[in-house]
C-alpha cells in the first residue's frame, strides 16, 4: 500500500501490508498511530462537511478529526457502513500465541443496530465466524458504547467444501448475516445464551481517539489497547 499524501494519518496507513484486514503490530504502526492522535485537528461535528471551514495549511500533516466523536451528532455523520479492524496488537498478539488468525468486521445501520462478524482460524478449534448483533450510541462527547445482546457461531469444515468451490461460490468466506438464518437446535440457543453471559456492561464502553469518513481509533478497555479501523463500505453496501 502507498499512498502518497503524507499526512500523519496516510503515514500511518502506508506502514500496513493492507487496509482490508488485520495487520501484525509493530513498534512504528503503534508509533504512527500514536502521532496521527496527537497531532489530529479536531472539527465540530456541525462544520465537518464545511470545507471553507475546514481547511487545514497545506504544509501541516496532521489530519482532521470530528472533535466530539463519541456524540451521536458526530458520529452519525460517517459511522453507517461497513468496518474493517485493521490494527489491533492484541488481536495479533493472541493469534500469533495459538497460530491462529483474526478477521474481525463490523456493520453499523442507520437505525443504531449493528452487527460483527470475527472470522477465525485456528489449528486446534478450526475455522469459522463469531458473530454478534445489537445497538451502538453515544454515552458523552468522547466515549461510545455498545450492546450486544444475540450471539452465533458459523463453523466451517474442511471437509465441507473443495477449494475450488469454495473460491467460485463464496460460501467459505460468508457467516450468518443474522441470528435467524442459524439453522434452529440446542447448539443455536445455547450458543447465544453463552454469548450473552460475556456481554459485561463495563467493557462495552469505548473512548474514541480519532473518527474521520473512512477511520476510527478507539480503545479497547478491558486491555487498554487501541484498535483502528477502515470503513470498506458505504452503508448501500454492507455485505461482506
Amino acid at each position: 500500500l502507498q499512498v502518497h499524501e503524507m499526512t500523519d494519518k496516510n503515514e500511518f496507513l502506508n506502514s500496513l501490508d493492507i487496509i482490508n484486514s488485520l495487520n501484525k503490530a509493530s513498534k512504528e504502526r503503534t508509533m504512527l498511530l500514536q502521532k496521527l492522535i496527537d497531532n489530529k485537528i479536531n472539527i465540530p461535528w456541525n462544520k465537518w462537511d464545511n470545507d471553507d471551514e475546514n481547511v487545514i495549511d497545506s504544509q501541516s500533516k496532521s489530519s482532521k478529526s470530528l472533535d466530539t466523536p463519541g456524540l451521536q451528532e458526530a458520529f452519525q455523520i460517517v459511522s453507517q457502513g461497513t468496518w474493517k479492524v485493521i490494527y489491533a496488537p492484541h488481536m495479533t498478539t493472541i493469534a500469533g500465541l495459538f497460530g491462529g488468525s483474526f478477521d474481525v468486521q463490523y456493520t453499523l445501520n442507520s437505525n443504531g443496530t449493528m452487527e460483527s462478524h470475527a472470522r477465525y482460524h485456528f489449528p486446534i478449534v478450526g475455522k469459522g465466524f463469531l458473530s454478534v448483533s445489537g445497538t451502538y450510541s453515544s454515552v458523552d462527547a468522547n466515549v461510545s458504547r455498545v450492546d450486544f445482546d444475540k450471539a452465533w457461531v458459523k463453523a466451517i469444515s474442511n471437509n465441507d467444501y473443495s477449494n475450488e468451490e469454495a473460491t467460485s461460490t463464496g460460501k467459505d468466506n460468508q457467516p450468518y448475516m443474522s441470528l435467524d438464518e442459524v439453522p434452529n437446535g440446542f447448539l443455536k440457543d445455547f450458543i447465544n445464551a453463552l454469548g450473552n453471559t460475556f456481554f459485561i456492561e463495563q467493557f462495552s464502553v469505548f473512548p474514541v481517539s480519532y473518527l474521520d469518513d473512512d477511520l476510527i481509533v478507539f480503545v479497547f478497555p478491558l486491555l487498554g489497547t487501541r484498535i483502528c479501523a477502515m470503513k470498506i463500505h458505504s452503508t448501500e453496501k454492507k455485505n461482506i
